[in-house]
């Protein structure tokens, strides 16, 4: 069966793992993932089983929400605990401690980090440089060119700050860097950074409360396709209207109730009650298909 489901991945295994893990599971070798997650991150993979992998792309541009707490005290060279910490001097911790306040954080991320802003991925990630990964090439002492891309921070919350500790929540766009929104807000103060609790917590409008684990996998607990696919029109098609549609036909519609139930120049879902089976669009005059699922 075409399905999904939510993983909520553990520490210091890779979104692969799971892949591998689920493979064995479901007896299937065609499962793919959306957007990856460190080793040191935990939370919320969504995995496309059998026909779904090709609404993949439908997910990729969601906004997810993730819990993260950046420290204050050290640099990485990967902006997480992946690397060594070089830690700060005793004095200079202690001068931060007294200068950076919940007021001073709050008023840098009203400034900096709501809306659309530019960063810079992490050498450090698994973006490809000239074919080849950028953490590969960094842990090979290889210089590594990453170019900023702009994102959207949607919201960013404090969630507790105690020097050095900072505990945030934000919800970004697709494309987002969390170790480089930890990066540059360092740079702003002029301290150390470096991510030690990544969590991904939502994915579109799923959350970790409808997750699975890999511990006690229920094969019956999927995600709700409607829900997962919020932002797509979900419509029913007749059997004459299907039957051409999956011969790859173009079909006129006459009726002009049915034209009113479409979105015109949008990719829509046909539904036929338990599963999606095709996307098409709509030109205001003809229904064709652009995939078969």
């Amino acid at each position: 069966m075409n399905k999904f489901y939510l993983i909520d991945k553990p520490l210091k295994i890779t979104s692969f793992d799971i892949i591998r893990n689920l493979r064995k599971r479901l007896n299937t070798k065609k499962i793919w993932h959306t957007w990856t997650l460190d080793p040191l991150a935990t939370g919320g993979v969504i995995l496309a089983v059998n026909n779904y992998t090709k609404l993949i792309p439908y997910i990729e541009k969601d906004r997810k929400e993730y819990d993260f707490i950046v420290s204050l005290d050290g640099y990485t060279e990967s902006f997480d605990l992946a690397e060594e910490v070089i830690y700060l001097d005793e004095k200079l911790k202690k001068e931060y401690e007294k200068e950076i306040t919940k007021e001073k954080l709050e008023k840098i991320l009203k400034e900096n980090f709501i809306g659309l802003i530019t960063q810079i991925p992490p050498k450090y990630s698994a973006l490809k440089i000239n074919g080849q990964r950028a953490y590969k090439l960094a842990r090979e002492g290889k210089e590594v060119e990453m170019k900023s891309r702009e994102i959207t921070i949607f919201n960013i919350e404090i969630v507790k700050f105690k020097y050095p500790e900072l505990s945030l929540r934000a919800e970004v766009s697709s494309w987002t860097y969390i170790r480089s929104i930890a990066m540059d807000l360092g740079r702003i103060l002029g301290t150390g950074w470096y991510i030690t609790k990544l969590r991904r917590i939502k994915v579109g409008s799923i959350d970790l409360s409808e997750s699975n684990n890999l511990d006690d996998f229920e094969e019956k607990k999927i995600v709700d396709v409607k829900k997962l696919f919020s932002h797509i029109k979900f419509i029913e098609l007749n059997n004459w209207i299907m039957w051409k549609i999956n011969n790859g036909l173009v079909v006129k519609i006459w009726d002009l109730e049915l034209r009113k139930t479409f979105i015109v120049w949008e990719d829509m879902f046909v539904w036929d009650g338990q599963n999606i089976t095709n996307i098409v669009r709509f030109d205001w005059e003809f229904l064709k298909s652009i995939k078969k699922v």
